[in-house]
Formats: structure tokens, sequence, C-alpha cells
């Protein structure tokens, strides 16, 4: 049996109460949680598909959810690095155009830099017999992406779509349905 549905079975009147409430750390919650861990691990294995190795802590792990309850509202998110939007929708280059969506100037020469110079690295990139120095390196790469730009790699679109929708809402109409059912039964009793 899996853990939603564990969740689900495991419903009594009080926990009825709380989901129909929406509170923090009933069933509801506990759901969504795992339903937002499933997210990124879909995300997370998409990145793998598309080859996507990024410096810092990487992309992979910068995926981080959050599920809270403000006003009687439950709000699910996902926050990561943001540079996503990049890889996801590509960069315009000067002389290459992927249709991407004008992302506003380039980045400042030392934060670019500075990330290529991470990036390096983390790809396992070895220096060019061409370079001298990883800095000379950094500077071409940066030169190659301004006039290039970057690929398309829909790693969230892929995920994040009504499919993905579809797939929330079925658990949670579950859930939500075996709590009326719960709670309307429950003065009869």
């Amino acid at each position: 049996m899996s853990d939603e549905a564990a969740i689900i079975n495991s419903l009594d009147l009080g926990s009825s109460r709380e989901v129909l409430d929406a509170q923090p750390g009933s069933p509801l919650d506990q759901l969504l949680v795992f339903l937002m861990d499933e997210v990124i691990a879909r995300l997370q294995q998409k990145l793998v598909d598309y080859n996507i190795n990024t410096s810092r802590l990487g992309l992979s792990q910068s995926l981080v959810p959050s599920v809270t309850n403000d006003a009687g509202q439950v709000r699910v998110a996902l926050s990561a690095e943001f540079y996503w939007k990049f890889i996801n929708e590509g960069v315009n280059g000067t002389e290459v155009s992927y249709g991407s969506p004008t992302w506003g100037p380039s980045p400042a020469g030392k934060r670019f830099k500075e990330s290529i110079l991470e990036w390096i690295p983390a790809r396992g990139v070895q220096l060019p017999p061409q370079f001298k120095t990883f800095d000379s390196f950094a500077w071409a790469v940066m030169t190659n992406l301004r006039k290039k730009g970057i690929e398309p790699r829909p790693w969230f679109d892929d995920v994040v779509n009504p499919a993905l929708a579809q797939f929330l809402q079925e658990p949670i109409e579950r859930l939500f349905e075996q709590a009326i059912t719960v709670s309307i039964v429950a003065p009869w009793q």
C-alpha cells in the first residue's frame, strides 16, 4: 500500500476534522508533503535525463518544497536556484535565437565569470590546450554563450504540466471525499 493510501486509510473522526480545517500536521499536510517529495523526485530525474549538472549547490539539491497554511488556505510551493528558468526555457544569443523569453541584459561580467569558473570543475571539464589559464577559458565560454545562447532543456515543463495537476488532484480528492464522508456519518452514529 502506498504512503498516500496509508494516510487516507488512517483517517478517524478527529483527523477528518483536521483535514477539513487544513491544519498543519493534518493528514492533508502529510499528503501534500509526500506529493511534493514525489514532484521533486520527478524533477531530479529530468535533470539527470537532460544531463543537467550545474555549479554551486547544484540545481537538483536546490529544489525545496514548502507547504504553508495561511488563513485557512493551504499553499504548496517549490523553490530552486534562480537559473532554473534559463535552463528550462533557454537563452537567446546574439547570433542564435531559440525563441526564448527575453531575460534582460546578460549577467554582469564578474558574477557570470564566477559561475563559469564554478561550472568548469563541476562538469569535469579539462583546460583545453589553446588556453593557458582557466580564467581565459572562462572568458571564452562566456563569449560563446553570449553569441550562441543556451538551447532550452524543458526539464521543469516536462514535469510541471496538466498531467502533474491530475496526479496531485486525485489523492487530494480521495482524502477530502473520505474526510467529508466520515464527518457526515459521525452525527448519525
